[in-house]
């Protein structure tokens, strides 16, 4: 006759056990990966629309948005020389307006100084000839994330503060 039994695990219950908790760690800790790098993303995404939004504020500062446009490069010069020294096989950028001027190009904001940024700006053909109303002003921040270049491009539409020099009041008129 045997004897009682002994309350334990046996070594398949244990082997059992041991594998649901490799691959309920497993699963945690991917994700936990996952999370990481969506956080990071993110990061690099807040990083970037500040530096537009500040951009684009400094712009908005200048009320008048008088700026004598011949004294910047033209975007197309900027592209091309960018391209010539991309790597073979990069796909030439496509071809800006030819009233495409670079206001910043490749600059660095001191509190963000793994992020590079351009500026261009574009006049907007307006009722006044030589005289653009409107301005199209594009942001594009780029940085480096894990060995890989990244970008996020903002644009805005800027409107010149108009003095009643530019729009007057109409007249009132009769009518008979």
């Amino acid at each position: 006759m045997t004897g009682p039994r002994r309350g334990g695990f046996t070594l398949l219950e244990v082997l059992v056990a041991l594998g649901v908790l490799a691959i309920g760690a497993t699963a945690a800790f991917s994700l936990l990966v996952a999370a990481a790098s969506a956080g990071r993303r993110a990061e690099h995404q807040v990083h970037a629309a500040l530096i537009a939004d500040t951009v684009l504020s400094d712009l908005k500062g200048d009320t008048s948005l008088d700026l004598d446009l011949s004294s910047y490069p033209r975007a197309s010069a900027v592209l091309a020389e960018r391209h010539a020294r991309a790597p073979r096989g990069t796909p030439p950028p496509p071809e800006p307006s030819p009233e495409t001027r670079f206001l910043e190009h490749d600059a660095v904001w001191d509190v963000y100084p793994d992020y590079r940024y351009d500026v261009a700006i574009t006049p907007l053909p307006g009722p006044v000839p030589d005289q653009p109303w409107e301005f199209l002003v594009e942001v594009d921040v780029r940085w480096s994330d894990q060995g890989q270049r990244r970008s996020a491009s903002f644009s805005a539409v800027l409107f010149r503060n108009l003095s009643h020099v530019d729009n007057p009041r109409p007249r009132a008129t009769r009518r008979q």
